[in-house]
């Protein structure tokens, strides 16, 4: 199985973006996603509908904290190509669903309500996302090894991702059990939101 690095910019201004994807693209990075913390989800949707037409050929994604899951799978916008949102998605959400991208989808994951019972929960994921994602217990937190192994048990080959805690120290763990990690604390500034260039080709290296 390929192990994927997904670069995550935290959103403060376009430009900030636009810089960070371009130390992006310098690593040989083929996906980003653009979150907003301080800044709203029009604007960040915005933003990426902007990188999309600068980077045709990159793959660009968004989370735009503060949308409900039932209405941010609405969006229907095919210059977006990935749609990820930390709450899961019932049955009955999915088959609303109007995004036609790689939908990213939380299964237990940091912040939300934790499934009572964990296989089923993986058994719906596999029928709601694209890719099940999911996290350590916290920002910056690290996943257990055993949760990712539990989990992908579970899911068999459907498509999952870590979206907290990786790092090139531990990003060994991971390799090969999981198909996307979703990174952005060990490779950014937290003061200015922007990537570090050293950083990021250090844990691409470790792939």
């Amino acid at each position: 199985m390929k192990t994927e690095i997904i670069p995550v910019i935290h959103m403060t201004s376009s430009n900030q973006v636009l810089e960070n994807v371009a130390t992006c693209i310098n690593c040989g990075i083929e996906k980003v996603f653009l979150i907003n913390h301080v800044v709203s989800a029009h604007e960040v949707l915005m933003v990426a509908r902007e990188v999309k037409k600068q980077y045709p050929t990159l793959w660009v994604g968004i989370n735009m904290l503060g949308v409900r899951t039932e209405n941010a799978i609405m969006l229907d916008d095919p210059a977006i190509d990935g749609l990820w949102c930390d709450a899961s998605i019932s049955m009955e959400e999915s088959l609303c669903r109007q995004f036609k991208g790689m939908f990213f989808g939380g299964l237990a994951f940091k912040y939300q309500p934790q499934p009572k019972d964990l296989e089923a929960a993986c058994r719906e994921a596999m029928l709601t996302t694209d890719v099940a994602t999911t996290s350590g217990s916290a920002t910056a937190k690290a996943a257990a090894v055993e949760k990712i192994t539990t989990i992908r048990g579970y899911l068999g080959d459907h498509p999952m991702a870590i979206a907290s805690g990786v790092s090139a120290e531990n990003i060994s763990d991971y390799i090969g059990l999981v198909n996307y990690l979703l990174v952005a604390s060990s490779i950014t500034d937290r003061r200015n939101e922007m990537i570090i260039e050293e950083k990021l080709r250090e844990l691409k290296s470790k792939l």
